[in-house]
Order: C-alpha cells, then structure tokens, then sequence
C-alpha cells in the first residue's frame, strides 16, 4: 500500500516529471502578499501598508510552523489529500483576499496560505530532490531549487502587479486562484491514493509550544511592521506588545527544555555553523532590506509607477541564473564554500556600491542593469550557501525542527529589523536634511530667487541625502563582513589545528602544554 512517488503508474515517466515541475512552479510562485503589489491594495482599500507587511510576515510564521510537524502530517495524510488540499485551500484564501477590503482578514488568509504553502511545497521537493541530486549533492539541489525559487517569486511578483494595474488587484488574485485550481485537478486525475508511509495518528504534538510558536512571532511581526507608525517605545501598545512578546517566548524555549519531545529541538543550536549561519543570514537580511530604499528611490524620487517598479526586479533574473551557475559547478567540483561565500557578499556590496552612486534624480531607467544584476547574483549565491552551511551535518529530527526557525529567521526577522532600521534611519536623516536646508531658506534668498523655490526639490534631496548615507554606512559594513566571510574557519578548525601541529614552525614554537591541548582538541 505504500508509495513513495506521486503517481498513477500509468502515468509515463516524462509525464510524471513534467507534472512534478509543474505542481513546483505553481507552489514556488504562491505568496500571499505580493510586495510590488502592496500600492494597489493600500490606494483600494484605504488601509495603511503595515498591515500588509504584517501579513507578509504572517504568511512567513505560517511557513515556519509547518516544518517541524511535517514528518506527522505526511504519515497521517495521503499525498493526494495533503497537495489537493493545500492547493483547494490556496486558491480559497485567495478568493477571500481578493474580495475583502478588510486587512485583518487578509492577515489571517496569509498565515493559512503560508501554512498550505510549506505543506504541498514539501510534497513536491521532496520528489525533484530524488531526481535531480541522486548521489546525495545538497549543494547542488539547492542550487537548482533556491533559483527556481527566487526566479518564479520575481516573475509572479511583476505579473500580479501587471494584473492590477491593468485591470485591478482582486482580479490578480482570482487569476492566481485558478491556477491554484487547475493544480488540484492535476492531482485529482494524475496522483494516487496510496500512503507515503505506515499511517500514524497526529500524537505526541504539543499544541501549546505551537501556539507559542505562532503568537510570539507574530506579535513581532507587528512590531516591526507598526513600529514607525507607532513611534516605537512612545507607543503604549508597543511597550506592551515588546513585554508579551519576550514574555511568550521565554516561556516557549523553558517548556522546550521540560519537554521530551519539544515542539523546537534546541541542540542543534548548540553546532557552531547554525550559530554562524545565522549570523551570515542576518548579514543577508540587511543587504536584502535595501530593497525598501531602492523603492523610495525608484517611486518617491524617479516618479516610477508600481508596475515599472516591478520590472526592476526582473533585471534580477540574469543575476539569479549566473549565481546559480556558479554555485552549481562549484559544488559539483566540491570545491570549498568560503570563495563562494565570499563571492555572495562581494556582489552584495558591488550593488550597494552602485546605488551610493546612482542616487540622483535624473537616473536612466537603463542603467538599473548592473546593479540589479549582482544584487540578483549575492541573493542567489547566499540562499544556496549559507543554507547549505547551516544546515550541515544535521540529523533528521534536528534538521527538521530548525529549518522553520531559520526559515522564520531569513525572510521575517532579519529583514524585518532592518527594515524596520532603516525606515527609521530614512526619517531621521530626512529631518536633519531638512533642518540643515533651512539655515538657507531666510527671507533675503526667497525674495532673490523669486519665489520659485520648489519645497518639493528640497524633500527629493533630503530623501537622496538620507538613502545616500545608509548605503555609505552598508558598504563600509560590508567590508567587515567580507573579511568574516574571508577568515572563518567554516568547520575546518581540525584541519587548521592539525597544520599547526605538524609543521615545522609548530614543532619549534608550541609549547608541550600547548600540543597537550591541541592534541586534545583534535581526538574531541
């Protein structure tokens, strides 16, 4: 009765593949809020864009639970049930969303997107990681999968937008609705109705660790979405929400450490490349925060409309396709990661580079190109990497329980505090733009110049001043990272220790006491 493929056995080889890709593509370009989109949905229905950036962060949340039960949920669902639910689920929320204008809805809708999302996507990952890496090439896998990923996002992302600004944004999402439909009834027609595995009910789940899960992070995710609006810790309601939060979340990692089966395993976080791995994604959230910039830029100073502000981020796609090249050969010659992940933040800080000097009013739309390109290059090269080194040598259940949390970690959190940073930068500098300006704007130089002064000229430099000295502040930054990436060890400590000892100058030089350690080191 059990089945480990997808399929009917009727179903020809290159058709079962062709189908698998298929299903993939229509998970990998599912998002509940689609970023470029996030104008039209404020102008529509009148409600700030915070809380469309929290349901962006809910939709993450979502994502991030789903992880650490999906070995449960497979052994107690058919695959069928689980991939035609998800997408039957998808395409109802999006329903819903496309036909509310209440934001407190379409939060709720995007946590249960993410949720279906992580579901059926692992039904199918699971598969093309068979396929495509036979000999057991995570490096490889993700090489190919991170930049179907990152390609398929850009592509929805503009498309939507070209929806709504041609016809309007509900519309975007019944169309994406059907598609979802049209993936269940592939699954109806094609997929059997054989298990996975011997079916086991949904036991040993700690129901309470999960809500704690799921409420510490969103109230955090409505604290970097509604921190400016609120004026951070001026606001009662964010004093409040910053006490609950640290309140929920000691109490989930003490039941973690209490429980015999935790919801969060917490020992891999005790390994010495998850600890720098998730110092290396949150370096990767800051470059990847500069995209709020690179919008206040493009729309606020070049006058650019949501749609053409889309298409910025398809110039990311010949990037994506080059870093993904790249990481492929390099992990196919097995050759070690700490170039490659010297190379992702280098491209990271050429574009940071670029945008310091590109910050002028009168930018040509051409020239987006090549910053754009190696921002897509550092993206691609730093999903495949720096998940990979995070998640070396990991067992299962550890494996399982963290790759949530980094999940919730890379795309939520560390994007959300700097963002949350840097809009809060943004008006700082803003306003001490403005405030040096006026020293100059007495009325002896109004009556000089005639009157014909134009304070929207003096905002457009004080927003240029203000972006043009964060990515000073980045790039000065990205040169101590460049030199982290460039000198951590990235788990050859024994190599480096055994070179020591052998050589000639460490037989001269080490003290005995000294061997004793070493010696010790390397049998640990």
């Amino acid at each position: 009765m059990y089945n480990q493929g997808l399929f009917y056995s009727w179903v020809p080889k290159s058709v079962m593949l062709l189908l698998i890709v298929v299903i993939a593509l229509i998970f990998f370009g599912i998002s509940a809020i689609y970023t470029p989109n996030i104008t039209y949905l404020v102008g529509s229905t009148g409600a700030m864009s915070e809380y469309y950036l929290w349901a962006n962060y809910a939709s993450v949340v979502g994502m991030g639970t789903v992880m650490p039960l999906i070995v449960r949920i497979k052994a107690r669902f058919r695959t069928k049930e689980i991939l035609v639910g998800s997408l039957t689920g998808i395409a109802l929320l999006f329903v819903v969303m496309g036909t509310t204008h209440q934001p407190q809805v379409i939060i709720g809708a995007s946590f249960l997107i993410g949720v279906f999302k992580m579901l059926g996507m692992m039904e199918v990952v699971l598969p093309l990681m068979f396929i495509l890496t036979k000999d057991g090439n995570r490096g490889r896998f993700y090489s190919i999968f991170y930049t179907a990923v990152l390609v398929v996002t850009q592509m929805a992302g503009y498309y939507i937008t070209k929806i709504s600004y041609y016809a309007n944004w509900q519309f975007g999402y019944l169309v994406y609705a059907s598609i979802c439909l049209v993936g269940a009834m592939i699954c109806i027609v094609f997929q059997h109705n054989q298990r996975f595995m011997r079916k086991v009910p949904l036991y040993y789940i700690d129901w309470l660790s999960v809500l704690l899960y799921i409420s510490s992070f969103m109230i955090l995710g409505y604290i970097l979405a509604f921190g400016k609006q609120q004026n951070w810790f001026e606001s009662t309601q964010i004093k409040y929400a910053v006490l609950t939060f640290v309140l929920f979340v000691f109490s989930f990692f003490l039941r973690q450490k209490l429980l015999t089966r935790p919801f969060l395993s917490l020992k891999a976080f005790s390994k010495n490349n998850v600890r720098h791995g998730i110092v290396m994604l949150l370096f990767l959230g800051m470059y990847l925060a500069t995209t709020n910039m690179q919008n206040t830029f493009a729309m606020g100073v070049l006058g650019y409309n949501a749609l053409t502000n889309a298409s910025l981020n398809m110039m990311m796609i010949p990037g994506l396709l080059v870093g993904a090249i790249v990481s492929y050969q390099w992990f196919n010659r097995l050759i070690p990661i700490r170039m490659l992940m010297f190379t992702g933040f280098a491209a990271f800080m050429m574009y940071t580079i670029m945008m310091y000097f590109f910050m002028v009013p009168e930018l040509n739309y051409n020239l987006w190109l090549l910053p754009q390109f190696f921002k897509g290059m550092g993206m691609s090269i730093l999903f495949i990497v720096i998940w990979y080194y995070t998640l070396d040598k990991l067992d299962i259940p550890s494996l399982l329980s963290l790759i949530g949390f980094v999940l919730l970690w890379r795309t939520f959190i560390s994007l959300g505090i700097f963002s949350a940073l840097f809009t809060w930068l943004q008006y700082k500098l803003q306003l001490q733009s403005l405030s040096n300006l006026a020293v100059y704007l007495d009325d002896v130089w109004l009556i000089q110049s005639g009157g014909t002064i134009s304070f929207s000229t003096v905002q457009i430099n004080a927003i240029l001043g203000a972006n043009k000295i964060i990515f000073g502040f980045i790039t000065i930054l990205g040169i101590g990272i460049l030199l982290y990436a460039l000198f951590h060890h990235y788990g050859r400590t024994k190599d480096v220790l055994t070179r020591i000892r052998m050589s000639k100058i460490g037989q001269l030089w080490i003290s005995s006491k000294d061997k004793e350690k070493i010696d010790e080191q390397l049998e640990g």
